[in-house]
């Protein structure tokens, strides 16, 4: 995969947008039989984008970098 070099991600004031929100559900289960169920994420009331104000700054900082970083090769048809 290319490198980006000279980038930077830098936190602005806060916005106030008309956003799509997503429900987020399922099961994390065991990678090795599929069966053993560990967290069961449907009661969670996970909704994309509320749940980013559920996040300290920094795990928000981290989390848009590498969100920023797959729209950047996306846009530009790298990956």
């Amino acid at each position: 995969m290319p490198d980006l070099i000279n980038y930077s991600v830098t936190r602005l004031s806060n916005a106030s947008l008309s956003v799509p929100r997503w429900q987020v559900q399922g099961q994390i289960v065991d990678s090795q039989t599929q069966q053993t169920v560990i967290a069961d994420i449907t009661a969670a009331n996970i909704v994309f984008p509320t749940v980013l104000g559920q996040l300290s700054t920094t795990e928000q900082d981290d989390w848009v970098n590498g969100v920023v970083q797959q729209l950047i090769f996306k846009r530009f048809g790298l990956g």
